[in-house]
């Protein structure tokens, strides 16, 4: 698949976190063009809200089935709702089922953790696999912090106050750092 952005169109920032929906319309024979011009309109209305942070259209290559996927992000979750809930993503959308069929795929929670920046579109791995994933990227943390922070941290603080400091440490590291890494290295196995 390659991208297509409309001309002066948004790009995706790397390296951020993004409240992300994606879109594959599946186009009637014959009405590419009719598409096209939607996406625009589309593109330039989600442009409008508050903390867009650009949309992405995966076209098929030639000579596969009129496939597209519409990626956009915002900045937050509160900010895609917005545009989700908006008349002019509803308008849109029901203009958009006269010449196409859509599925619509939010991205929350675990899923977030497994989304590839070269492949906004792809789906997620089967749930299995981010589970274990998850278990042995956990497991593997907590065998080299916990030992740590009976060291560090000062006996006299509670079972809860050193959790607190645990969960951190192990929210962040799987965010920002562990599992973006790890899920382009077992990339092959996940998908």
């Amino acid at each position: 698949m390659t991208a297509m952005t409309p001309e002066g169109g948004s790009t995706l920032a790397s390296g951020k976190e993004f409240a992300t929906v994606v879109v594959t319309r599946v186009i009637d024979s014959g009405r590419e063009d009719e598409f096209r011009g939607w996406v625009l309109r589309l593109i330039s209305a989600s442009e409008s809200f508050a903390n867009n942070c650009g949309t992405v259209v995966l076209s098929p290559t030639p000579g596969q089935d009129a496939v597209f996927r519409i990626v956009q992000r915002f900045t937050d979750a509160a900010s895609l709702a917005t545009w989700e809930d908006s008349n002019i993503r509803r308008e849109l959308s029901t203009e958009a089922d006269a010449f196409s069929t859509s599925q619509r795929q939010m991205i929350t929670g675990l899923e977030a953790w497994f989304q590839l920046s070269d492949a906004p579109g792809a789906p997620p791995p089967l749930k299995w696999k981010m589970a274990l994933m998850t278990f042995v990227v956990v497991y593997c943390i907590t065998a080299v912090l916990i030992p740590r922070e009976v060291a560090w941290l000062p006996k006299s603080w509670s079972f809860y106050a050193t959790n607190i400091v645990t969960n951190v440490i192990i929210a962040a590291l799987m965010t920002y750092v562990i599992m973006p890494v790890a899920a382009r290295l077992l990339r092959r196995w996940l998908y």
